[in-house]
């Protein structure tokens, strides 16, 4: 099923931008090595396994910022490291299909100090590539970069989520970074309201 395709490829790219924001990957690895030396070390690298992860971003939140009908059927998956995603074909065109999903990054409440040295390292690494731009009145601090199909990064509270948004095919998304921006933001401050 195209959906099911598209959705692994998204949560395997979300994954691995949480991912990389570790600093000690060591060369030689594959990616999975890599990937459970990070969710086993004690860092913000991988998912927080949260378990309340949608009722942070519920599908209520996605009709109202997206304007959609109740005609419309959203799928909801909650995969087991705590990534809640919502997906929804174009009622007028049955090849548009939507993501939006929200994931933390790994770890309980962190300083300040430990949040803006992440938030460097993860800008000098799986950003670096996503034209990362800050975005203001959001969180503690926030940027959007074009990760994913469009991602909207948040720390808040001694915590540092991801509101993630994607359209397929990518070329065919009606809206334009502003309205993405815009619309996650929104969805970034219901989360923030509730945690």
């Amino acid at each position: 099923m195209k959906t099911t395709k598209i959705l692994s490829l998204f949560i395997l790219v979300l994954l691995i931008s949480t991912g990389i924001s570790c600093k000690d990957q060591k060369a030689g690895k594959s990616t999975k090595d890599q990937m459970d030396q990070l969710e086993d070390s004690d860092s913000f690298a991988g998912s927080s396994k949260r378990t309340d992860i949608c009722q942070l971003l519920t599908e209520a939140d996605i009709q109202s910022v997206f304007h959609l009908s109740d005609t419309i059927k959203l799928k909801q998956k909650k995969t087991r490291d705590a990534l809640c995603t919502y997906d929804w074909d174009d009622p007028e065109s049955r090849y548009l299909s939507y993501t939006v999903s929200l994931n933390f990054a790994r770890g309980q409440k962190r300083t300040k100090s430990q949040i803006d040295k992440v938030w460097e390292s993860q800008n000098k690494g799986v950003y670096k590539k996503h034209k990362p731009q800050d975005v203001s009145g959001v969180g503690n601090r926030a940027s959007w970069s074009d990760l994913g199909g469009g991602q909207l990064r948040v720390a808040f509270d001694g915590h540092i989520f991801y509101v993630t948004f994607f359209v397929f095919p990518k070329n065919k998304n009606p809206l334009n970074t502003q309205e993405m921006i815009e619309r996650t933001s929104t969805l970034a401050k219901k989360v923030i309201k509730r945690m």
